[in-house]
């Protein structure tokens, strides 16, 4: 018999690869259950809330650990230009790693994003939130004016989750490499004003 604790955690682990891979609409109850191993009786002591709380929870962790990849790269004192290159190589090593079968379980899930879960949706926001926030701390501590360096957080965002989905259509990893050179470029515009 699974231990509590860990037929939680395997729920979450299979909604997060779940989820990367199609989304919060193309994933069943059943579907959780039989990719984590945990029995039916688990899924609802451990959420009662359903498929949305644990849609909640893989979005939450999925966030925090991408947001704490952010914060460590930024303490690392590099330049701008190699901050970028590092976050578009580990998002086109992620893709590649899973054969250009998923992307981002948070952009995955935006997708799809409606009025029938607004909890899932408001940890969505957030996450992005929270994203931003990390890029454009480290853009200004870089040098750029706060104006700017939200700009720039919001396009950087933008540019790795469009890279996501096209590398998934694509099967290539040239959309991540092709986003890391534009927006290096518009970081250095940005940094000069």
């Amino acid at each position: 018999m699974a231990k509590v604790s860990s037929a939680r955690e395997g729920l979450i682990d299979a909604a997060v690869e779940l989820f990367r891979a199609r989304g919060y609409e193309g994933v069943g109850v059943a579907e959780l259950l039989e990719k984590s191993g945990a029995p039916r009786g688990s899924l609802y002591f451990h959420f009662p809330g359903g498929k949305e709380e644990i849609g909640v929870e893989a979005v939450s962790r999925v966030g925090e650990n991408v947001k704490s990849q952010f914060r460590a790269l930024h303490e690392t004192g590099c330049d701008m230009a190699y901050y970028i290159d590092q976050v578009f190589k580990t998002t086109a090593k992620g893709i590649k790693d899973r054969d250009y079968k998923c992307s981002c379980p948070i952009a995955a899930i935006a997708a799809g994003m409606g009025e029938a879960n607004p909890k899932l949706n408001e940890t969505v926001r957030a996450v992005f939130a929270g994203w931003e926030k990390e890029m454009s701390e480290a853009a200004r501590a870089r040098g750029m004016t706060p104006k700017n360096a939200t700009a720039f957080a919001s396009a950087m965002l933008a540019s790795i989750e469009g890279a996501m989905v096209v590398s998934k259509a694509q099967g290539s990893i040239a959309p991540h490499v092709n986003s890391a050179r534009a927006m290096k470029a518009l970081a250095a515009t940005m940094l000069m004003n």
